[in-house]
């Protein structure tokens, strides 16, 4: 039966039908580098999230690792503390700008960023091979057997790949403000359908998972949201209404908390072994 689900082609429809598909109208990184500081205010404050992923990771204190789509460095610094170096890849410059001003947060040094969208990126030129290649909740690539294959080569021991199981989380947002439901074009069982038909058996892991984000009030949260889905002004009433009902009172501030189905897909890259 094999042949019968072209599971790249199925990626590249689900994915050109997303709600981020404007990221890949625009020049690469482009629509990041708008949202790179609220991005990476939300992202570095999930740090018990960043702990439990790098804990399934396979560390050694002499291995070299590759993050693809790297982002502000949620997780590549606290790698570079357990790990010789890190190669942290990312096609926004606004992304890999707070990276650098958090890598001085940190006093960590042994990252090397390459402003490069995954695609464009050459082994042997570019960058050589790591010893753990990583891709946290990034694998946006059109053509996404193609960038598992430069993966699976870039790494010398092993790949971890981070996305969901299921729905995304975003708590009915797309659906009850952008009148679309989220498209499931990141849910692992793509990647795990598309590498087995690459010749690649990998492992997977699905656990629950709780992300939370925090606001000083409610004209923070509309406005932050405002800001990172670019909605127009005609939407503020029902975003507003929206996050009434979805915040709760935490501390004096008000947090928005969302329940997830988180996956880890991950193989040895020993080519040889494989059928």
């Amino acid at each position: 039966m094999e042949g019968i689900i072209n599971w790249n082609e199925l990626w590249k429809l689900m994915r050109s039908g997303s709600p981020w598909k404007i990221s890949l109208d625009e020049p690469a990184g482009s629509f990041w580098d708008k949202k790179s500081k609220q991005f990476n205010e939300s992202m570095m404050q999930n740090r018990e999230r960043t702990e439990k992923q790098i804990a399934k990771i396979g560390l050694a204190p002499e291995y070299t690792v590759l993050d693809v789509g790297a982002g502000t460095g949620r997780l590549a610094i606290p790698i570079a503390k357990q790990a010789t170096s890190v190669t942290a890849i990312d096609p926004s410059e606004g992304m890999l700008a707070c990276l650098q001003e958090n890598m001085e947060k940190e006093s960590v040094k042994n990252v090397v960023r390459i402003n490069k969208q995954w695609e464009d990126i050459e082994l042997g030129v570019d960058i050589e091979p790591h010893d753990v290649v990583i891709a946290s909740h990034s694998l946006s690539m059109l053509d996404i057997q193609e960038a598992l294959a430069k993966m699976d080569a870039a790494a010398k021991k092993c790949v971890y790949l981070f996305t969901f199981a299921g729905r995304w989380m975003d708590g009915g947002f797309c659906e009850e403000i952008c009148g679309e439901k989220r498209s499931s074009w990141s849910d692992y069982i793509y990647l795990c359908n598309i590498l087995h038909d690459m010749g690649i058996y990998a492992n997977v892991e699905i656990w629950d998972s709780e992300y939370e984000q925090h606001y000083a009030s409610l004209d923070e949260a509309v406005t932050k949201f405002k800001e990172m889905y670019d909605l127009p002004s005609e939407k503020e009433g029902l975003l507003r209404a929206h996050l009434s009902k979805i915040l709760v009172e935490d501390g004096g501030a008000l947090c928005l908390k969302r329940k997830s189905k988180s996956a880890m897909i991950w193989w040895q890259t020993n080519a040889h072994e494989r059928a």
